[in-house]
Formats: structure tokens, C-alpha cells, sequence
């Protein structure tokens, strides 16, 4: 079954949940979200990818790219993937640095 792109901001601890499959359409709507995420808190930002059931490499393109426009920016964004999952993998094969939780 497909799971469709969608997202939670948890202001208060700053962190942006993914949900659903971040395909080449989703890519768009989920750089679209980040950046907003990031404007409206004003500083650094997690990226929760724990409930992410697909993520291509358009998708790895866009986080990528807004962990560096962040970093430009003063920022940081965190990855959050648990071990072994599907983003966790990949954020690896992409060299790109995870937590693999909050706590």
C-alpha cells in the first residue's frame, strides 16, 4: 500500500516528522516543507525520517541540500532514522550523518 506524503512540526521541540513515501513528486513538496520548518523556527531543526517508506534519490537530494543552505544560514539540521531502517540505510550509503534517536 502506498503511503502518501505528510509531515508534523513539533514546534516546541523543533522537529519536523516525515511521513509516507517521499518520492520525485513528494521532493518538491518536501522542500517546500523544510524551508518553511526552518523560517518559522528561526534556528536549528531535526528531521524525524523514522516513519519515511520510500525515499528515492531526488528525495536525499533535498535534504542534503537543506542541511547545507541551514549550515550557510547559521543553523543545523539533524537526521533522526532508526537503525536499520530504510532512511537509516540510506543516509549511510549517502554519507550523510544520523542520530538514531532524540533522547
Amino acid at each position: 500500500m502506498i503511503t502518501p506524503f505528510s509531515f508534523d512540526l513539533d514546534e516546541d521541540r523543533r522537529v519536523l516528522v516525515l511521513h509516507g513515501e517521499l518520492d520525485e513528486v513528494a521532493s518538491g513538496n518536501l522542500r517546500t516543507t523544510i524551508s518553511k520548518a526552518t523560517d518559522e523556527l528561526s534556528s536549528d531543526l531535526a528531521i524525524d525520517l523514522g516513519d519515511v517508506t520510500f525515499m528515492p534519490s531526488p528525495a536525499i537530494g533535498v535534504l542534503a541540500s537543506s542541511k547545507a543552505v541551514a549550515r550557510q544560514n547559521g543553523a543545523t539540521i539533524t537526521f533522526v532514522a532508526a537503525p536499520g531502517s530504510i532512511a537509516a540505510r540510506l543516509l549511510t550509503i549517502c554519507s550523510l550523518d544520523y542520530v538514531e534517536s532524540l533522547d
